[in-house]
């Protein structure tokens, strides 16, 4: 045997002495622990643009997964149902992972295949049905760090006119009155859009003691 055969034979017996390789009990396990992990959560739709949508995943005041989705973009108002998908993220807590891999010690790169495999069989169904499409997919995974506030998506009050809603988006952005009345003419319920989320995200402020 060669040297280099032997650091291949060494490091594999290391590897293979520090994870477990893959079994029906390990995909259990996970499996598992990511059920109980978005049990009760709460699935929120958020629109941000017309080319990009997220579903927020809530559970005790706390974001626990967020899919974002990004579509197609265009010089026109095509809706997002016109317009093709072109990618996605989905976030997860990096805790909920690290804790994980410190309890069953599998491969990294295994345990983001099971997540993915997880957040596609029993979430993307109803989020493909929601947004009356057959193309969604997870295309990458990511990891947050820390935890943030999650606040439901906001309604508009009855008694809320189209001009307290104006003046409440010029005195939090440095939208001008005749730019917002010119974006609601080319697209319709573009200041109420803006106005519940400038809400929400005074409440996630709020909350979070920003």
């Amino acid at each position: 045997m060669n040297l280099q055969e032997h650091i291949k034979r060494v490091l594999r017996e290391e590897v293979n002495k520090k994870y477990l390789k893959p079994s029906e009990k390990s995909e259990k396990f996970i499996l598992d622990r990511l059920n109980s992990m978005a049990s009760g959560a709460e699935m929120y739709h958020l629109k941000s643009y017309k080319t990009r949508h997220d579903f927020e995943f809530c559970k005790n005041g706390t974001t626990i997964m967020n899919l974002a989705l990004f579509f197609e973009e265009t010089d026109d108002n095509t809706p997002t149902s016109k317009r093709q998908f072109e990618s996605s993220t989905l976030s997860v807590q990096e805790d909920f992972v690290g804790g994980m891999l410190s309890t069953f010690p599998v491969r990294r790169n295994y345990l983001h295949y099971v997540i993915e495999e997880w957040f596609e069989d029993t979430f993307l169904s109803k989020i493909s049905n929601m947004m009356n499409r057959n193309d969604l997919s997870v295309e990458e995974l990511s990891f947050n760090d820390r935890s943030y506030t999650c606040v439901p998506p906001m309604t508009k009050p009855d008694d809320v006119t189209q001009d307290n809603m104006i003046d409440y988006i010029m005195k939090k952005t440095l939208y001008k009155r005749k730019d917002l009345l010119k974006y609601e003419d080319e697209e319709p319920g573009y200041i109420e859009d803006l106005y519940l989320k400038k809400l929400r995200n005074d409440e996630e402020e709020r909350l979070g003691g920003n």
